[in-house]
């Protein structure tokens, strides 16, 4: 899964989480500079790690703060899958 797809993805989750407007995401794009609260982070992760069946560790979310490093953990987890 290419960064593309999976920075679709958290958008198309994004969007299902809150109802606010959202701006184009960008890799470079802020976690909370797109107008979402911790919770609905929470509620976005969740939601991402159900639909590729995915587990992120809660101690790597910590340092991420923008969708690069997202989009990075779950490239991370996603090889982790595969390679198991």
């Amino acid at each position: 899964m290419t960064q593309d797809d999976l920075l679709a993805l958290l958008d198309r989750g994004l969007r299902q989480i809150t109802s606010a407007e959202q701006p184009p995401l960008t890799l470079e794009s802020d976690l909370h500079s797109v107008g979402i609260d911790s919770l609905q982070l929470l509620e976005l992760v969740t939601w991402t790690e159900t639909e590729l069946d995915i587990r992120l560790p809660d101690e790597n979310l910590y340092s991420v703060t923008d969708f690069q490093g997202l989009c990075d953990l779950i490239s991370a987890e996603l090889v982790n899958r595969t390679a198991s």
